[in-house]
């Protein structure tokens, strides 16, 4: 188990790559923000198990959020989303 768990840390299980406001659904377990400028996560079509997420969220370039997302829209900016 912790073999699998070490790999999709990692990234091996992939990613999504997202530049618009559609919603993506799958089983993601990070969102890294990618570009040069932050990305702004939507709150209204974004699903996932992070407590308190009642307004759009701001990543940093290069910052990472962990949990698990089933439905992930941006407002604005560039996402990987990785798959659990």
């Amino acid at each position: 188990m912790a073999t699998n768990t070490a790999y999709s840390l990692t990234g091996g299980n992939g990613s999504t790559y997202v530049t618009d406001t559609s919603p993506v659904t799958g089983d993601f377990m990070a969102i890294q923000a990618v570009g040069d400028a932050a990305a702004v996560i939507s709150n209204t079509y974004t699903t996932g198990n992070i407590s308190g997420f009642s307004t759009d969220m701001t990543l940093a370039a290069g910052q990472t959020i962990y949990g698990r997302f089933s439905t992930v829209a941006l407002a604005s900016g560039k996402v990987l989303l990785y798959n659990k």
